[in-house]
């Protein structure tokens, strides 16, 4: 009989492989660009970043003890990370995001107008095309393999009277730009797609009084609200043509990977990928939304959340992948600056994920101003001659800045280095 228990092992930096789950380091946590503390190795730069930073690490061990010949053995467990990312489709931009845009548009709003109808169609107790479904969600993977940062950031402009349109769209697209970074097949990208996309069509059937409700729930209510995982089950099996996955996708989108989610509370490997996947960003999005009874949280204190919750609600692998998509200062989001600038994130910077790239709107005496960049890996000054920092980021909006006038000319700068 094989007995295991969790144990940090010391290792010098040179060891470090892929797959690795990095609890400890031997300088100050504070000292380096990693924002949580305890995350998993996915390519080299997250090693070559540690190499140059410490000496040695601790990384998590599984610690086995086999009762027959009383062997102790160690495994990092980097083989089982692998199996996320062993024989995947490595996928490269085909055209710079500004270039993608005009197509991407067209495709965001005539997938919103679709998710729009279908609701529509559904409350009404009718069927849906879902030849339809299927040709949109196809133009949306192809642009996300083509580019995914045009639709990414189309998503930032939110519009709190069509959050459940545009909730479901951003689901879909952020699911597919995950799958995309764990190399899953164009095939598998559009089910994911498919999935992300009808994920809460359940809600069709949730009364708008308990829906759109501005308090809390009560117990009653809540109840009802869990509901539409159910009814989304319901909907989508009487639909002919979609993947099986979808259905499942709708039915357990809502459980956890420590069995307290709903409705089967279902735990672990008996939760799909593909519905670990959409949990995630269904969480993330939700939680960085306006709606009628809260404000919307930060990107940062949302992946925190995340990053807490892994291994509880969420699947910690798919967690900490999707943090890394997202990155600590998401690009498109509103920054201000310690020295009272305000600009638009047009660029994250992997080895310095703290300093990103800023394009001012807003100079230091909170007039709008002739854009400039400031590249915070450069350790600007203000007038009184500190380093310039950021201090917060805020979704569209904010400071009266509206990114869609800027959407071309951002991503044109942000990608201008790469080209």
């Amino acid at each position: 009989m094989k007995v295991s228990n969790k144990v940090l092992v010391e290792i010098p930096v040179s060891d470090l492989e892929i797959g690795m789950y990095v609890s400890k380091l031997d300088c100050p946590w504070e000292d380096t660009s990693f924002i949580y503390q305890g995350f998993f190795l996915y390519d080299n730069q997250d090693i070559q970043e540690l190499q140059s930073l410490c000496k040695t690490v601790f990384v998590q061990a599984e610690k086995e003890v086999w009762d027959e010949k009383q062997k102790i053995t160690l495994s990092t467990g980097k083989e089982r990370v692998r199996t996320v990312t062993q024989e995947k489709v490595t996928y490269i931009n085909k055209v710079p995001a500004y270039r993608e845009l005009e197509k991407a548009g067209a495709t965001y709003n005539e997938a919103k107008q679709l998710i729009s109808n279908i609701f529509t169609t559904v409350k009404l107790g009718k069927s849906f095309n879902v030849a339809e479904v299927k040709s949109v969600v196809t133009d949306i993977v192809g642009s996300i393999l083509r580019n995914p940062n045009a639709l990414q950031w189309l998503a930032l402009i939110k519009n709190k009277d069509e959050y459940t349109a545009e909730h479901c769209l951003r689901v879909c697209i952020f699911s597919v730009s995950l799958g995309r970074e764990l190399g899953m097949l164009e095939s598998e990208l559009i089910d994911l797609g498919i999935s992300g996309f009808l994920h809460d069509v359940g809600k069709t059937r949730v009364p708008d009084e308990v829906l759109n409700k501005p308090g809390r729930f009560t117990a009653e209510e809540y109840e009802v609200m869990k509901s539409h995982s159910t009814h989304g089950k319901n909907i989508l099996i009487s639909q002919s043509g979609l993947p099986p996955i979808a259905v499942d996708v709708a039915y357990t989108h809502h459980e956890r990977i420590d069995g307290g989610g709903y409705p089967r509370k279902l735990s672990g490997h008996k939760i799909s990928n593909f519905a670990r996947i959409v949990c995630i960003v269904d969480a993330y999005d939700a939680m960085t939304s306006v709606r009628v009874y809260k404000t919307a949280m930060s990107s940062l204190e949302s992946l925190r959340i995340i990053f807490e919750e892994k291994g509880i609600h969420f699947d910690p692998e798919l967690a900490e992948l999707f943090i890394k998509l997202i990155g600590v200062y998401p690009t498109g989001h509103i920054a201000e600056l310690t020295s009272g600038e305000v600009g638009i994130i047009i660029k994250s910077n992997n080895e310095h994920r703290l300093k990103p790239k800023i394009l001012r709107i807003i100079d230091c005496q909170n007039r709008r101003s002739k854009e400039t960049i400031i590249d915070l890996t450069t350790d600007p000054v203000d007038a009184k001659g500190n380093v310039i920092r950021l201090k917060t980021v805020h979704p569209n909006g904010a400071f009266g800045i509206d990114i869609k006038p800027y959407l071309k000319k951002g991503l044109r700068l942000s990608e201008s280095e790469d080209e």
